[in-house]
């Protein structure tokens, strides 16, 4: 149970490390970062890669809804949450399609869940900014995050609930 606090901790601080680094880039850095996300998509064949790759494209696409969704901007929010929830399923289904064993190489699904909890809170804090008209978009993004990250969570730890 040590390791695996330990290595929640330390994945934990990766991850929050690239969320840093996206934080201190410009709009035009992010947009350039995504482009060059979903082209390394097609050349990955590792599923962990891959997954990584998708976690910060989904990343970068919640910051520019949360953006858009402070501006005002609703279209355009709606449209890059349908995307954030498209990445984040592809995430998902490109880790548990894979042969790995998420209890023997957690890698890549332990990534997963601890990027989802962090953009399941910005989620919340984005919810809680907009009117209660402006909201059914981010909860129904919310409701999506908050399965995809049960059912990873499930196969990182099968005896236990999220």
């Amino acid at each position: 149970m040590r390791t695996i606090s330990i290595c929640a901790t330390i994945a934990l601080m990766l991850t929050s490390g690239c969320g840093a680094r996206l934080a201190n880039m410009t709009d035009s850095q992010k947009a350039e970062r995504l482009a060059r996300e979903r082209g390394r998509l097609q050349d990955l064949t590792d599923p962990v890669d891959k997954t990584r790759s998708w976690i910060t494209i989904s990343q970068i696409l919640l910051d520019f809804a949360a953006g858009a969704g402070r501006e005002g901007n609703m279209k355009d929010m709606q449209s890059l949450l349908d995307q954030y929830v498209t990445a984040i399923r592809s995430a998902r289904d490109t880790i548990i399609n894979s042969d790995r064993n998420a209890e023997r190489d957690p890698e890549g699904y332990r990534d997963l869940e601890i990027s989802l909890r962090g953009q399941i809170g910005q989620l919340q804090d984005l919810n809680r900014s907009l009117s209660v008209d402006d909201r059914p978009a981010v909860q129904n993004a919310i409701d999506i995050a908050l399965s995809v990250r049960e059912q990873v969570f499930r196969r990182l730890f099968p005896q236990t609930r999220a």
